[in-house]
C-alpha cells in the first residue's frame, strides 16, 4: 500500500513541475505535460482510496483519539499551507501582477490551489465515522447516488472522490482479504488492464473521449488503474524498484505539502540561469524538487520543530507513535 501511495504521489510532483515549467517555458516538449493526460485517471482517486483504507484502524481508537488525529494530523497542516501559499500568492501578486486571492474565504470554501486534497480528506474522514457504521452497500451506493446527483455540479470533484473514499474505508474494514483478493485474482487485473490499453488507443485515435474529467467513465479507468498497480507492486520482482516508493508513500504527506511551492518558485529563478534547451533542464528540475521534498520529510522525521509544519503532535506534548503502516505520510496523521 504505501508502494502505491508514493507512486501516486510522485505523480502528483511530476504533474506540477511539468505544469510550472511550462508555463514559464513556452518551448518545452509539450511531451513532458502530455504524459499528465496518461496518469490523471489515477493519481488522486489512488491517494483517496488508500487514505480511506486507513479510516477502520483509527475508528477502533474512539471517536476522541480519531477527531483530535484529524485535527492535529490533518485540518492543522491545511491551515498552516494555507498560511504559506497565501504569502507565496501575495509575492506573486505584487512581482507579477496578479490578483491576491481572499485568504478567510479560501480557507473555508474554496481552498488554495493544491490544498483542496487535504481539505477534502479532513471532510472525508468526519463522514466516514459516520457513513462507515452503515451496513458497507448503503455506504458505497449512497456516495455513488450522491455523485451522480451531483457531478455536473460545483461539487463534482469533492463528490467524485467521495466513493473511493469509501470504498477504502470499507475495504479497511478487511484489510487482509482484500490483499489475499489482490495477490490470488491476477485475472481481474490483466482485465483491467486490457480495458485501460483499449480505451487509451481509442483515445489516442479519437474515437472515444471521457467527457471530462470527474464523469463516470474516469471513475472506471480510475479503479481500473488502481487494481492493476496493486497487483503489479505485490509482484516480487517489483519490491527492488518500488521500495523508493515505499519511503515516498510512508511519508507522503510531507512530500505533497512541500513540493507545489517548490514548483511555483523554482520555475521562476530558472529562467533567469537556463538559457539552453528547457527539455535537457526538466529531468533535472523534477528531480530536484523532488529531493528537496524528500528532504523535508527526512527533517520532518528527525526534528520536532520542524514537524511543526506538518502536524501539531509537538504542540500537544504528544509522542509521535512509530513507523506504522496505518498513516497517510506523517506518522501520526492516520492512527490517532
Amino acid at each position: 500500500m504505501d508502494a502505491l501511495r508514493g507512486l501516486a504521489i510522485t505523480m502528483v510532483v511530476y504533474l506540477h513541475s511539468a505544469d510550472s515549467m511550462s508555463l514559464k517555458f513556452e518551448d518545452l516538449d509539450p511531451i513532458f505535460t502530455q504524459i499528465n493526460g496518461y496518469f490523471s485517471p489515477f493519481r488522486m482517486p489512488a491517494l483517496m482510496l488508500l487514505s480511506g483504507l486507513l479510516v477502520a484502524g483509527s475508528m477502533r481508537k474512539g471517536a476522541g483519539r480519531y477527531f483530535k488525529g484529524k485535527l492535529s494530523g490533518i485540518l492543522y497542516p491545511y491551515v498552516i499551507w494555507s498560511i504559506i501559499c497565501y504569502g507565496l500568492f501575495i509575492y506573486r501578486a505584487h512581482f507579477n501582477g496578479k490578483p491576491v486571492v481572499e485568504f478567510w474565504h479560501s480557507l473555508f470554501f474554496e481552498p488554495m490551489t493544491y490544498l483542496w486534497f487535504i481539505y477534502y480528506i479532513f471532510f472525508y474522514y468526519v463522514i466516514s465515522f459516520f457513513v462507515l457504521r452503515l451496513h458497507w452497500s448503503v455506504s458505497i451506493l449512497g456516495s455513488l447516488a450522491l455523485y451522480l446527483v451531483l457531478k455536473d455540479t460545483e461539487f463534482d470533484r469533492f463528490m467524485f472522490h467521495l466513493p473511493f473514499f469509501i470504498l477504502g474505508g470499507v475495504l479497511g474494514y478487511h484489510l487482509e482479504a482484500f490483499k489475499h483478493f489482490i495477490e490470488r485474482t491476477s485475472w481481474l487485473a490483466g482485465l483491467a488492464l486490457a480495458g485501460l490499453v483499449s480505451w487509451y488507443v481509442m483515445a489516442y485515435h479519437g474515437t472515444v473521449a471521457t467527457g471530462g474529467a470527474y464523469q463516470p467513465i474516469s471513475m472506471v479507468l480510475a479503479l481500473a488503474m488502481t487494481l492493476v498497480l496493486l497487483r503489479v507492486v505485490t509482484f516480487k520482482w517489483a519490491a527492488p524498484v518500488m521500495r523508493p516508493f515505499e519511503w515516498f508513500g510512508r511519508n507522503s504527506l510531507v512530500l505533497f505539502l512541500v513540493h507545489f511551492p517548490v514548483t511555483w518558485v523554482a520555475p521562476v529563478l530558472l529562467t533567469r540561469v537556463v538559457h539552453g534547451d528547457p527539455d535537457m533542464v526538466f529531468p533535472v528540475y523534477f528531480l530536484a524538487v523532488l529531493a528537496i521534498s524528500s528532504l523535508a520529510a527526512v527533517m520532518n522525521n528527525r526534528s520536532s520543530l520542524f514537524s511543526m509544519l506538518f502536524t501539531a503532535n509537538a504542540l500537544l506534548a504528544r509522542k509521535a507513535p512509530a513507523r506504522s503502516e496505518e498513516r497517510i505520510g506523517n506518522v501520526s496523521v492516520a492512527r490517532d
